[in-house]
């Protein structure tokens, strides 16, 4: 009786703090896992900007880029711009994922095991949206860290002063957020529900029961889909920035980003 009083027992309610929390905690664990990723892709993507204009590609491919950062750069290479990475997913991430489900609620979703899956994309927008307008000053830091090929590494502190004295005072720290904020759109509008319907799928036909393997496996199908969905976003949006040599701003090789696009 008294096990059963104890399972029938309400759940306590997760503060927006909590959520907000415990978000951005997991995605800056992830973060520092991921750096080394992140990087060889950030250069590759600069190093397709670079052969347009009749430059040979650096990092023709995944492993070759891995190995051209480690003998050039060291290992540590691999970890430049592990600061603003961090701190971007402690507030991005923590805001897109944190406020989710507050989001959800707030377009009429009472029931989360049988939410449509139309309002569960809508709040992922709307979240990502949030977290990306909010967030936008740490993404613009953290590819200009990773993209640093010189020697050492590049400071945050220095990057986000040039940024101020150079590129228009704190406003600058703003540049690219409109496709910063649609492709944040996109992926949290795909990732989260992705996540979240698999895992109630999964378990309202019983094919699995709540679990880490189930989350481990919804995690990594979603993770799945959302590279599908937003890799075309990513050549577009992710770096809407045209690359130009910086007189001021001299980074061994790194180039200077402004926006290419009017609307930014």
């Amino acid at each position: 009786m008294a096990a059963a009083t104890h399972e029938s027992a309400p759940k306590r309610p997760i503060a927006l703090w909590e959520r907000l929390v415990m978000a951005g905690a997991s995605n800056a664990s992830a973060a520092t896992l991921t750096n080394p990723l992140d990087v060889v892709k950030i250069r590759q993507q600069l190093d397709g900007e670079l052969k347009g204009r009749g430059a040979a590609r650096k990092y023709p491919n995944f492993a070759s880029g891995l190995v051209s950062i480690v003998r050039t750069e060291g290992l540590m290479g691999l970890y430049k711009g592990i600061l603003p990475s961090v701190l971007r997913e402690l507030s991005y991430s923590g805001v897109r994922m944190g406020l989710y489900e507050p989001f959800k609620e707030l377009l009429g979703a009472t029931d989360r095991a049988n939410t449509p899956l139309s309002v569960k994309v809508a709040a992922g927008a709307m979240s990502g949206t949030v977290g990306a307008s909010f967030a936008n000053p740490c993404d613009l830091i953290k590819i200009r860290c990773q993209a640093y090929q010189g020697p050492g590494s590049l400071g945050v502190i220095d990057a986000v002063k040039h940024v101020v004295r150079h590129e228009g005072g704190v406003p600058g720290l703003w540049q690219g957020v409109l496709p910063s904020v649609q492709r944040a759109a996109l992926l949290t509008a795909t990732q989260v529900p992705a996540y979240d319907e698999i895992k109630h799928q999964c378990l309202r036909r019983g094919l699995a029961s709540e679990g880490l393997l189930l989350h481990f496996a919804a995690s990594s199908l979603a993770g799945f889909l959302t590279a599908m969905v937003t890799n075309p976003v990513d050549i577009a949006f992710a770096l809407p920035l045209e690359l130009k040599p910086s007189s001021a701003f001299k980074l061994g090789g790194i180039f200077q980003p402004r926006c290419r696009s009017s609307r930014c």
